[in-house]
């Protein structure tokens, strides 16, 4: 029984408990009544001369008491049954009530569960499992909806590209737990440069990609690059081995060197390349020559 149904009953059950109690109070003043009637006959009774007429009048008024007595006496029995059954109705219906509210509670409890869950997994679904860093897909989503704010706006927006140097020759000279170290501790310190609009991101294997909103100059996104690999490059430590790790960054600004997500992923990889290349940090995309 749903929580709502059983408070209708309750109500209508209330009601009619009502209309029970009301009977009572009738057959009280019914009593009353007879017990005042049957004292006034007791009162003539008590004299001692009473002429024959008074004394049929007082036995007739008797009779009537008797009879308002025994009709009393039924009712009460008959309320006291609808008061019983009534009880027990309510009794029932209270213990209907707190299943329904225990059942309620126990639904809440699954639907709240199923929700953490929810969140959850869509955070495992958008999240990359060794870094924490968002993957891919939520680093397009956000991506997406900075180019439309920077469009809206006029504003730029930087897409860097960050590639660890000589990343598999860590992992075939120290092992993959080397690797993963190394691999947490540049999202870690990758995470220190940015603001809370923009975002980092692991794209895939050891290579990772930043988003830079609202950007003012592009001299600034070059700084800002520069000290990431300063950064990068202070002693990363793993099981008594110590690492000095180096990258390589492109960059692409919007507009300049593209307008859409396609276009500056693509840019900002061909000027991570020629840094690596070329041996240089960090590389903007026109300095590539194309």
């Amino acid at each position: 029984m749903k929580p709502k149904d059983a408070n209708k009953i309750a109500s209508a059950k209330k009601a009619s408990l009502g209309h029970v109690l009301r009977k009572n109070e009738k057959i009280k003043e019914t009593v009353r009544d007879a017990a005042s009637e049957l004292t006034s006959v007791n009162e003539v009774l008590k004299q001692e001369e009473v002429p024959v007429e008074v004394i049929e009048q007082a036995l007739t008024k008797n009779e009537d008491v008797e009879h308002k007595i025994t009709k009393a006496a039924v009712d009460l029995k008959r309320v006291n049954t609808k008061l019983s059954k009534e009880l027990a109705d309510r009794i029932a219906i209270e213990s209907e009530l707190a299943d329904a509210k225990t059942e309620l509670a126990e639904v809440r409890v699954d639907l709240l569960e199923s929700r953490t869950k929810e969140e959850e997994a869509q955070k495992i679904a958008l999240q990359d499992a060794l870094t924490g860093l968002p993957n891919r897909v939520l680093f397009e989503q956000g991506l997406d909806h900075g180019l439309i704010q920077a469009k809206r706006h006029g504003w730029k927006l930087a897409v860097l590209f960050i590639d660890i140097d000589k990343f598999k020759s860590i992992n075939d000279s120290h092992g993959h737990d080397a690797g993963d170290h190394v691999l947490v501790t540049v999202a870690h310190r990758l995470q220190t440069f940015i603001r809370g609009e923009d975002r980092i991101s692991r794209w895939g294997g050891d290579e990772f990609v930043c988003l830079l909103l609202e950007v003012k100059q592009e001299a600034n996104v070059t700084s800002l690059a520069e000290k990431m690999i300063d950064r990068l490059a202070e002693p990363c430590e793993f099981n008594g081995n110590v690492f000095s790790i180096k990258v390589s960054i492109g960059i692409a600004i919007y507009p300049t060197h593209g307008e859409t997500a396609n276009i500056l992923f693509k840019n900002a990889d061909t000027a991570m390349y020629r840094a690596k290349r070329t041996k240089k940090r960090v590389v903007l995309f026109r300095e590539s020559g194309k």
